[in-house]
């Protein structure tokens, strides 16, 4: 299959399979299903040195596009500089990690570039196509034609590749396209499970596993989306943000300078009180809000580019425990005010980013930090929102308290170099 489109390489697919560890494995079975997001396996290859080789193959196909003919070639060669026996005929066995290993690595890019909240506005449906497969799956067959929401939690377990060999594909489409090719968004098919048994030969020995019904063991995930769902920032457990009204900490830079703020910040914006949640709604509510305005939900992150074409990616993580996994979002008493929050990462009136020392880790952190003003119908005092985020994680401030127009106050949040200025009067 084709890896590039045009001329230009898919990025997006580089990238995803760059950022796997190779891992030594006796068997299929020993890396299963969303830990392929993360490891570059070839089933019995245990040494590193044949892993890396095989690993710098594979990736020379999905980055130059080469075949599978050419593939074999360096398969081969390395096979004899190895001396390596594997199971399996040759034509089988290149076959097997040449088109799993580009198509899940292309399916995954696809999955990166689907979760661009811009995009889904216009694309809001999967469409799930079946392919040219030898022997089609039944099942497969009948899901060809499925329309449904990208957030639908169907596309959990049956984003393509749906197993071995399977040549689906999931397309995104606009309301215009479903008009135009004569589909219908919904209802979600029916999942059934079943129990399989796999790692028969693994040294591990066998296990049970429940997969849905037409979905080979291991292929029951969203390729990526567990690479995803980790990149959303966790709150952030130190060094955070001053409250209003109190004294940033001198933090030493590490390389960015703290510049003298160019001139004030632009004057608040005009904003309806629909922006205050209710006060006595459940967690769950207030994060399915906030995670709504940036198109994600509590089980599918979306990426997020900001005003400088910076990336930040909104989930549910962002308000969980990092030991629980429970959320943790009324505690600070300030969760009425999330979709502030929202606003100053879609809307800011500035963002900043300063480089940061961490002395306790002996490292420097880069902070991107948003600030944001907003003039509530009704409330006195514009309300303040700042958003701020690094490798460390996250934090934020709000606040409706006469502190946050405070002018030294917010002239010591306008630290670093900054990035973009809204100019006064847009909206």
């Amino acid at each position: 299959m084709s890896t590039t489109i045009g001329s230009l390489p898919f990025l997006e697919q580089i990238d995803f399979f760059k950022g796997k560890t190779n891992l030594p494995t006796r068997t299929w079975a020993d890396v299963y299903a969303a830990e392929h997001d993360w490891a570059f396996v070839v089933a019995g290859a245990t040494k590193r040195d044949l892993l890396q080789d095989m690993r710098g193959a594979v990736e020379k196909a999905i980055s130059t596009g080469s075949t599978l003919e050419q593939f074999r070639k360096d398969f081969d060669k390395i096979v004899g500089q190895h001396g390596w026996q594997y199971n399996g005929g040759q034509a089988w066995r290149t076959q097997t990690i040449f088109e799993t290993n580009l198509r899940q690595s292309y399916n995954a890019g696809r999955e990166a570039q689907m979760a661009d909240p811009e995009l889904r506005k216009k694309r809001p449906y999967g469409l799930y196509r079946h392919g040219d497969s030898a022997h089609p799956r039944p099942q497969h067959l009948a899901w060809n034609g499925t329309v449904l929401p990208l957030d639908d939690a169907w596309w959990s377990t049956h984003t393509p590749q749906n197993g071995w060999g399977c040549k689906c594909k999931k397309f995104m489409i606009s309301d215009r396209d479903v008009e135009r090719m004569g589909l219908k968004v919904g209802p979600a098919p029916v999942v059934e499970y079943e129990t399989r048994i796999i790692g028969v030969n693994s040294p591990n020995g066998p296990r049970t596993v429940r997969v849905p019904l037409g979905i080979d063991p291991g292929f029951e995930h969203a390729p990526g989306q567990s690479r995803l769902s980790s990149a959303v920032p966790p709150l952030r457990a130190h060094d955070p943000l001053p409250a209003p009204g109190e004294r940033p900490s001198p933090v030493p830079s590490a390389g960015l300078p703290n510049r003298r703020p160019p001139g004030p910040l632009p004057a608040p914006r005009p904003a309806a009180t629909s922006r205050l949640m209710p006060e006595d709604l459940a967690d769950d509510e207030y994060v399915s809000r906030f995670l709504g305005e940036f198109g994600a939900t509590q089980d599918s992150p979306a990426v997020f580019r900001d005003k400088t074409g910076d990336s930040v990616v909104i989930g549910r993580g962002l308000f969980t425990d990092a030991k629980s996994g429970a959320l943790k979002v009324s505690e600070r008493g300030r969760a009425r005010e999330l979709l502030l929050l929202a606003d100053a990462l879609q809307e800011p009136d500035e963002i900043w980013v300063r480089l940061e020392w961490q002395h306790e880790q002996s490292k420097a952190v880069v902070r991107r930090r948003y600030i944001s003003r907003l003039e509530l119908d009704g409330e006195a005092v514009p309300a303040l929102a700042v958003f701020e985020v690094g490798a460390d994680g996250w934090d934020g401030i709000t606040t409706l308290a006469p502190a946050g127009s405070d002018p030294d106050y917010l002239e010591q949040l306008r630290v670093g170099v900054r990035l973009y200025r809204r100019l006064d009067g847009d909206q």
